[in-house]
């Protein structure tokens, strides 16, 4: 019997995953990405396009809302050039895809066997760079075959009285139809994040 499983997380930072440049041809991810700013405008971005405040960086991204508030669902990094890198500490369908996701355009297993992803990342910022948004596609393959779909975003700006920290949403949305059950694949979820630096 087939069965069909959805999970989504949504926001207002718009969080998008940034991959090598030519890997989206390899991994049915896209070269290009409209990604909507916090003062909203928007910008076609380009895979592994980055924010140049985030370079070098991470961050506890932490829910403000819900009953998980309070708590941090991930510490997300950023490159050299500002695009998102990982997701550490991953609590978002972490029995899927693990305690570590990687935004590098490449295939990477995940804990059920066949299972894979590919994720790349897409951002930009404001003009005057007080805000900024990512956007990350995945797809997902089942013994190499392609299965389902996702995005994740982020929409945030910078605290005007404190570089070290942002305020936004955060979501997350992926569809994967496979022949077998994945517990924890039913999510959607969208809720204002804060974000603290860990590390510049």
């Amino acid at each position: 019997m087939r069965r069909q499983y959805t999970f989504t997380l949504g926001g207002v930072f718009s969080l998008v995953v940034f991959g090598l440049a030519g890997c989206g041809s390899n991994n049915s991810l896209p070269s290009t990405v409209v990604v909507e700013l916090p003062d909203g405008t928007t910008v076609v971005a380009d895979q592994g396009a980055g924010v140049a405040e985030l370079a070098n960086s991470s961050w506890n991204f932490i829910r403000t809302a819900g009953d998980a508030q309070g708590l941090p669902f991930a510490t997300i990094s950023f490159n050299a050039d500002g695009a998102l890198d990982a997701f550490d500490n991953n609590t978002m369908a972490q029995d899927i895809l693990g305690s570590s996701v990687l935004f590098d355009g490449s295939r990477h297993t995940t804990s059920m066997e066949g299972l894979e992803y590919a994720a790349s990342t897409f951002g930009a910022a404001t003009n005057d760079g007080t805000g900024f948004a990512f956007e990350g596609r995945f797809t997902a393959f089942f013994f190499g075959l392609v299965v389902g779909e996702g995005e994740a975003g982020a929409m945030g700006t910078f605290d005007p009285d404190d570089p070290d920290t942002i305020t936004g949403t955060f979501s997350f949305s992926m569809e994967i139809t496979v022949p077998v059950e994945i517990p924890g694949a039913n999510q959607n979820e969208s809720f204002p994040f804060v974000a603290q630096r860990v590390r510049n």
